[in-house]
């Protein structure tokens, strides 16, 4: 990997806040460690993977339009210039509201800071893993391993043909649940944004 594209998203303002939320919560959790509170880290990695595909294919291509216009704007315009990086990380007016709902919430389940902090360590694990992947898909960058390879192939089929499907960015699994990975010879390509334009 070329290492102007990890300083490029290593140094952006958006993985920075993420990474800022996990120190703060891991010096929570490990003020009181308990071997068990791995689970709930876990547990946190599962939340952001199963949402990641629910925010992606049900707001940023759907209602977003409605509840956050700026929001749905901007992803559009992320469809319309991919590798513009202005919109390919998640914006912190995002981040920042969304930590602060998902601390209070869990919070409120259970009660205790020590598990809220090792499950929001598990969501910021799992959403800078999401960033960096997303990152990757739309950088001339060669993921090392079979598998982050596939997934940048599978992510591309998503903006170069059809926004209808592919919606997983760091996995298929919730694809494959809903039946939104189809095979690319199945399906009818539709013009990413761009193709559109005057």
């Amino acid at each position: 990997m070329k290492a102007p594209y990890f300083r490029e998203f290593a140094t952006d303002s958006r993985p920075l806040l993420i990474a800022a939320v996990f120190a703060v919560d891991l010096a929570a959790w490990a003020a009181h460690y308990r071997n068990w509170l791995w689970l709930v880290v876990l547990a946190g990695l599962v939340f952001f993977y199963i949402i990641e595909y629910f925010i992606h294919r049900y707001i940023l291509h759907g209602l977003m339009r409605k509840i956050l216009p700026k929001a749905y704007e901007g992803h559009v315009h992320h469809h319309i210039a991919p590798t513009q990086m202005k919109y390919l990380l998640t914006p912190n007016v995002y981040n920042l509201p969304g930590y602060v709902a998902i601390w209070l919430a869990t919070w409120a389940v259970t009660g205790r800071v020590v598990t809220t902090a090792a499950f929001v360590c598990g969501v910021c694990l799992a959403q800078l893993n999401y960033e960096w992947t997303h990152f990757v898909s739309h950088r001339p960058i060669v993921p090392r391993t079979a598998v982050g390879r596939w997934m940048k192939k599978f992510h591309l089929l998503h903006h170069y043909m059809n926004e209808n499907y592919w919606f997983g960015v760091t996995h298929p699994a919730m694809d494959m649940l809903f039946h939104t990975a189809p095979d690319k010879h199945a399906v009818e390509h539709v013009a990413p944004p761009s193709e559109h334009l005057p």
